[in-house]
Formats: C-alpha cells, structure tokens, sequence
C-alpha cells in the first residue's frame, strides 16, 4: 500500500520560475520513504525540481522519449513524470494573501504522450498541479499544494489560453482567509453551439488548494441555428464574489439574455465544504 511521506530540501533557484532559495516540502505520494535532497552547484535545473517533488522519478529511471510539441507546449520547459505523462513549467505568479504577505504559484501542467506525440486531440485534456510558496528571509518554502487537478479549463489537450491571464487578472479574496481567482471558458460543440463555463482557483494558506468549476457562464446558438436564426439564443454573464465573512464567499452570477437585455436573472453559487464543489443555491 502507498503511503504519504513528507519530501524536505533546502534549494536554490535561478530558472525564470523562482529565484532564490526555497524549502520544498510537499507530501508526495510513494512507496518508499524520501530523503533530505540537497543541490551542491547552487543552482537548480527543472528537471532537478521536478525529481525532488516527484521523487519516484529517483527510484524508477524512465526511457527517454523526445516529444514532438506543438505551438503551446513550446514555450514551457519539461520534464518526463511517468513513461507516459510530461510536466510542463508555467512561470510562477506573485500576489498577496489576506494578510498582505507575498506568495508564489508553481503550476506544473501534466500532458500525457503517446509514441512521442501529445495528445491534444480536440476531446483531450491535461491536469496540473499547484505549488505555493512562501518567500521568508534568502530562501522560498511551500505553503501549500494540490496535485492531479482535473476540473480545469482545456482545449486541444491544454489549459485554456486565457487561463493564466485570467487567473493573475482577477486575484481577489473568496474567503475570510483566502485568496482565489477565476475564469471563463467557452467551448464549441457539434453544430457550433458554444457552451460557457465559470472556473474558480482557490489558494489558500491552509486548507484544499483547488481548481473547480462553479457554473454555468452562458451559451450561444446562433452558429447551430444558423439558417433558423429565429430558434437561436445568446445569454451572456458576469460574475461577483459577494464578500460575506465567512470561510468561502458566495459567487453571484448574472445572466443577460441578449434578445431581452432589459431582463436579467441571477444565480448564486454556494462552496460545499463537505463535497468540495459549488453547488447552485438560488435564482432570483
């Protein structure tokens, strides 16, 4: 049976993600205990990062596999994980938590590969996992993390272009003691029909670090009705975090039908701490 151990390593960083000095400790699952790991030349390349937050890579060494990577995956450096999954390295963001300290965001995204290829066919997705630290006196320490997040935002096999920018935009308090973001994503379906969806990203200090989506964002037709244009609907939405004080702050939606933009309607969406999701509580 796998077991939770806790990985710790004092390490320094100089790779356009972290710069400095930083405490890894992140709990990892592995059949075997961990060791203290340590750099000697001062400088860390991802592919060492990678090894000392996956330290399974360090007891079953993998075949190389040179992947063909197309336009998205370029930009990010990589590790291979598993004989079938390579992490990619998105820069990290900075923003403050409620208490006005810095923290840093890792997000690694996680792609698998099939002979060498990405997978990103139209239906394909990745995961990520998240890393925050702390900066505290030379060096960075982890603070929190989520692994293997599924509830995300892809197309074509990657995170959502707007993702990032979305995420670092719009930083703002969803709890009394956390700090969050969101997104919205809009996906085409057969016909044309486009279906949007709002996305959350909760961050705190302490707690479940997650990626989840909380509800619908709107959708539109008129590509799927195109030659019967008087079937068609286009519901466009905005979105409010309703600061109330308590752990997890309410999400008010409003939805705007654009053949009746004088009418509008709300929903609000309420965090389930038992079931860890946003859960649709009332329309008004």
């Amino acid at each position: 049976m796998k077991k939770q151990y806790l990985l710790s390593a004092i390490i320094c960083v100089n790779t356009g993600l972290i710069i400095g000095c930083q405490t890894v400790l992140p709990y990892i699952d592995t059949a075997k205990p961990t060791t203290t790991l340590k750099t000697s030349s001062g400088t860390l390349s991802v592919n060492t990062i990678v090894q000392m937050v996956y330290p399974k890579i360090l007891n079953e060494p993998l075949a190389h596999v040179t992947p063909v990577l197309n336009d998205y995956f370029k930009s990010y450096p990589y590790q291979q994980l598993e004989p079938n999954i390579l992490g990619f390295f998105h820069p990290s963001i900075e923003y403050k938590n409620p208490q006005g300290e810095t923290r840093y965001l890792v997000i690694i995204e996680k792609v698998k590969i099939n002979n060498g290829y990405i997978q990103d066919c139209r239906a394909c997705s990745s995961t990520v996992d998240l890393f925050i630290f702390k900066k505290q006196d030379n060096h960075f320490q982890l603070v929190n993390s989520a692994l293997n997040q599924k509830d995300i935002p892809t197309a074509g096999g990657h995170l959502y272009f707007s993702f990032k920018h979305d995420l670092q935009k719009n930083l703002r308090p969803f709890g009394k003691n956390m700090i969050g973001s969101y997104t919205l994503a809009t996906f085409t379906g057969a016909g044309g029909q486009e279906i949007s969806t709002w996305y959350a990203v909760l961050l705190p200090d302490v707690g479940r670090v997650q990626v989840l989506e909380i509800g619908s964002a709107g959708n539109d037709t008129s590509s799927y009705y195109a030659d019967r244009p008087e079937f068609a609907s286009i519901v466009t939405s905005t979105l409010r975090v309703v600061n109330n004080q308590n752990t997890y702050y309410p999400v008010e939606v409003t939805y705007i039908d654009q053949d009746q933009p004088k009418k509008s309607y709300k929903s609000l969406f309420m965090y389930d701490q038992a079931k860890h999701i946003y859960v649709e509580y009332e329309k008004k």
